[in-house]
């Protein structure tokens, strides 16, 4: 048996445990949150949720105003409110993508351990 095939035969023994593991981790979009949290750009992603919620304020104003001016001044409101929902689609984005980083080297340094207390095991047994 070559080390193709040990590496084959591991990696289908513990594929219903980290099914199992990633079943009990991805609990939605909570999760993902806490993700975003815990990476190193954490100030960042606190900041960005701030002005998030700020923009949105600013948005849900400036709906309001384009629909209670004068037509004039309705361009103006039109135009600072599509503005304003561009940055919170941009915004948002960001968002995702960092707790999807974050996630994602989270899970690269667990598949890291799990390679090197393999190759650990493989060293010990030969």
């Amino acid at each position: 048996m070559n080390i193709d095939d040990k590496i084959t035969k591991q990696l289908e023994d513990e594929a219903s445990e980290i099914d199992r593991i990633l079943a009990n981790e991805n609990k939605g979009l909570t999760s993902l949150l806490n993700a975003g949290l815990k990476g190193s750009m954490r100030p960042w992603f606190i900041v960005t949720n701030i002005i998030i919620a700020i923009n949105f304020l600013a948005l849900v104003y400036a709906i309001y105003s384009f629909f209670t001016q004068s037509p004039p001044e309705q361009l103006f409101w039109g135009i600072l409110s599509v503005m304003s929902f561009q940055f919170h689609i941009a915004a948002k984005s960001w968002l995702f993508n960092e707790m999807s980083r974050s996630l994602l080297m989270r899970e690269l340094k667990r598949l890291e351990v799990v390679i090197a207390e393999s190759c650990q095991a493989a060293k010990e047994k030969s």
